[in-house]
């Protein structure tokens, strides 16, 4: 499957007009046969200087140049035109047709140069030359230049961190700010290809897959940074020993579009993924790197995430279903719109979860306060621990947009290894209730009386059919003795919802239990023995009574099972 939208002129790559966009053949201007001129340079490399600088000439004629008694000389622009050596050819320097020669800095461990100096180049505004043998000059300045004897035409404005490079190479129309561009540095090698595709960005849909054989739809921004047009090009897109190909739509230099192709990768794991761009040519190919894609479940996984808490602030669960410990120290958060945050040096056991936490004290306040009011839980959580920066959910889908967030889980290196989208269709979180994964991971509304299950992992949920009332342990004793009811439900299709009550044998409600109409499916309500002001209902048989909601909002008759509270154990 293919779509491209309309391409776009790249303002970076404005070298070209729209009208060239448009045509099949680019026209450069260059200089006369035989002509060295510089072709790149780089003044400040990341980090140290020292080492990493280059300056980069070409032969842009059909025959051999010597360059002895060419000179390559440098001006500080604070100072104005007054020009010191750097270097000077020597015989033996000769440089073949369309030849590369490269000028390397002192201590230089990059690739093969044919001359190391201590180049010395500065951040700018400064400017260097090369005079020929027949004392005729190529001047490039950067920089905030305020001597014309400086530059040709207009100074660049710089390129800190990268090169200045010739685009294409050897292009020389005596404007230093319209014969270079910001490149990345390639000292000895060509600056520009002739055939080359860029990837500008890459989003997967859905982020994650949750098992192998599902659709996976690549949406990709791509750029033709070569020099000239692209056409009968084939896109193949590989996701580890899957693929699907596509045609590529016409191309011109200096334009980008957005593809986007689906397949369904037939493996598990996190698995490599790669485009691979075959031109009319033999020479025409390319391949882009588009990172790595989980399919199938993570180890380390999200299992619940509340969004939109009613007090606490936001927090999320994370679990090892590994069979190994796991620390969380190479793994980190973020939100749809954010950037990743990383997750605290903890270890998670397997089989075990981690309730992490924006604010980690007011979380397990609000916990301790809600258990003590009578809320209950399937296990004895414990404390969460809190991030040093927390990817902030939204609980409103922004303008374009028909989800209100996404929470993701990834490595080191970006890929995501888990999500969950919030919202999705409404736009709306629901306030005071979590989603939590179901037992085919899967995510659902919390189904807990308290609207969420914070460092509790749900039992495994037994196969009921579809309006089907079960319940665990039976006969129990209440929270005095042998724990919690619990009471599981299956909505069937058409419920809009549920409501469910406990009789006793007279036919007295003792406890309203609750209800929600979040639609068809599982739910899990627990019961502490206890009626509805809080006192322990005596030993003996009562029903539990469910009825479904309906969507015009009356109730139909649903299941009843006969439960029996007895005695607190010793």
């Amino acid at each position: 499957m293919l779509s491209v939208q309309t391409a776009r002129v790249l303002p970076a790559l404005a070298v070209l007009a729209c009208a060239l966009c448009l045509s099949n053949t680019t026209v450069w201007t260059q200089v006369a046969p035989g002509a060295v001129v510089i072709n790149e340079i780089c003044y400040d490399p990341p980090g140290a200087d020292l080492g990493w600088e280059f300056v980069e000439l070409i032969n842009t004629g059909s025959v051999p140049v010597d360059l002895a008694g060419y000179r390559l000389e440098f001006a500080n622009g604070a100072a104005g035109p007054v020009w010191s050596v750097r270097w000077t050819g020597q015989a033996g320097d000769v440089l073949a047709p369309n030849g590369l020669f490269l000028i390397a800095d002192t201590g230089w461990t990059g690739p093969p140069a044919q001359a190391e100096v201590r180049l010395g180049l500065q951040n700018g505004p400064d400017a260097i030359r090369l005079v020929r043998a027949d004392g005729s000059v190529d001047l490039v300045g950067w920089g905030a230049l305020a001597w014309p004897e400086l530059y040709e035409g207009r100074p660049h404005p710089g390129a800190a961190g990268a090169s200045l490079a010739r685009r294409p190479d050897g292009y020389d129309t005596n404007d230093n700010a319209a014969d270079f561009s910001v490149a990345e540095r390639t000292p000895g090698a060509r600056n520009w290809a002739v055939f080359e595709l860029t990837r500008l960005a890459v989003r997967w849909e859905p982020p994650s897959l949750l098992a192998p054989n599902r659709p996976l739809a690549a949406c990709l921004r791509l750029a033709n940074t070569g020099l000239d047009i692209i056409e009968d090009a084939t896109l193949e897109l590989l996701v580890g020993t899957s693929s699907v190909t596509a045609a590529l739509p016409v191309l011109p230099a200096g334009c980008d579009t957005v593809v986007t192709m689906t397949l369904a990768p037939a493996a598990s794991g996190t698995l490599a993924a790669m485009l691979r761009v075959r031109g009319s040519g033999a020479a025409d190919t390319c391949r882009l790197d588009l990172g790595r894609v989980q399919v199938g479940p993570s180890e380390v996984r999200l299992s619940e995430v509340m969004a939109a808490p009613a007090a606490g602030g936001e927090w999320c669960e994370l679990v090892n279903a590994g069979t190994v410990p796991r620390s969380l120290a190479d793994l980190a958060l973020r939100d749809e719109d954010g950037a990743w945050r990383a997750l605290p040096d903890q270890e998670v056991a397997p089989g075990d979860c981690l309730l992490v936490a924006q604010d980690a004290a007011a979380c397990w306040n609000w916990l301790q306060e809600s258990l003590a009011a009578g809320a209950e839980l399937t296990c004895d959580p414990r404390p969460p621990v809190s991030m040093a920066s927390w990817p902030t959910l939204n609980n409103t889908a922004p303008p374009g947009r028909d989800f209100a967030d996404r929470l993701y889980l990834g490595d080191r290196d970006g890929t995501v290894l888990d999500h969950v989208t919030l919202g999705l269709g409404s736009g709306r979180v629901a306030s005071g209730r979590s989603v939590e994964r179901a037992a085919d991971l899967t995510w659902q509304p919390a189904t807990s009386t308290l609207g969420c299950t914070p460092g509790c992992l749900p039992p495994p949920a037994p196969q009921l059919a579809a309006g089907e009332l079960h319940l665990e342990p039976n006969p129990f004793s209440g929270r005095q003795g042998d724990g919690t009811l619990r009471i599981h439900l299956q909505v069937p299709a058409g419920a809009e919802g549920w409501v469910l009550r406990v009789f006793n044998l007279w036919g007295r409600v003792v406890r309203d239990l609750g209800g929600d109409d979040l639609g068809s499916g599982p739910r899990l309500v627990l019961w502490d023995a206890c009626d509805d002001a809080g006192r322990s209902l005596a030993p003996g048989g009562y029903v539990a009574v469910v009825h479904w909601r309906l969507a015009g909002g009356g109730l139909a008759a649903g299941s009843r099972r006969l439960l029996v509270v007895r005695e607190a154990r010793p």
